[in-house]
């Protein structure tokens, strides 16, 4: 993937009655990607978008990249091709839902889409050391998941470090995304920290001029 910064808009923070005006707008913007949240009610407590929508969206938006973080217990192969089907770019999920990580990274890569580990801000991220050859990127969760407009927590940052010295130490350079209270105050300790991939929600949809949003966030890179 990628190495460049790049800004993922979760339209989990996008005005769901307009979502295509919504994508369009962002799109229009600038905004790299955008990222579908998939929740179950079951892994985190929320309930968010089936593949369905994702499909529509695809049809709609035919040249977008659709990055979809999978938060549901458990990964089943099903649910991989399901999305991957539906038009996703790039899969992640979190390993305490899979049975099998390798086997599950492997098939996102088969599939056509890039793939990724999510970990949590309680999950230690030593098991990537036998996964590089498998993982496109790794998403970082800087907030607890479920939720959106919740605050970042600093100690991620650490974990952040931590992921792209160990990718340094072995010679790749997987993509590294944050999930979680960026916004044009935090996004710059985000950059300082490692990461490239910058998942944005209320900081981004939530505003009314998303140009002059966006324009922000890139200039919270350089502070």
């Amino acid at each position: 993937m990628a190495t460049k910064y790049q800004f993922a808009g979760s339209i989990l923070s996008a005005d769901l009655l307009r979502l295509q005006a919504d994508v369009q707008d962002a799109l229009d913007a600038g905004i790299d990607v955008i990222h579908f949240d998939v929740m179950d009610f079951h892994f985190v407590p929320n309930l968010t978008f089936g593949p369905g929508l994702l499909a529509q969206m695809r049809k709609a938006f035919p040249q977008a990249i659709f990055d979809v973080h999978l938060m549901v217990d458990p990964v089943t192969e099903d649910i991989i091709r399901a999305y991957a089907d539906a038009g996703a770019s790039w899969i992640s999920f979190h390993p305490e839902a899979c049975v099998h990580v390798d086997r599950t990274l492997a098939l996102i890569q088969s599939l056509g889409c890039k793939s990724g580990l999510v970990l949590n801000p309680g999950t230690a991220p030593q098991m990537l050391r036998y996964l590089w050859d498998k993982l496109d990127f790794v998403l970082v969760m800087t907030v607890n998941p479920g939720f959106g407009g919740q605050k970042l927590i600093p100690a991620a940052l650490q974990k952040v470090s931590d992921v792209r010295r160990m990718a340094a130490e072995a010679n790749v350079k997987p993509a590294i995304e944050v999930d979680g209270g960026v916004d044009p105050v935090t996004v710059g300790a985000c950059a300082k920290a490692g990461a490239n991939v910058f998942v944005v929600g209320s900081a981004f949809f939530g505003k009314s001029d998303r140009k002059a949003a966006l324009a922000a966030l890139h200039e919270g890179l350089t502070l």
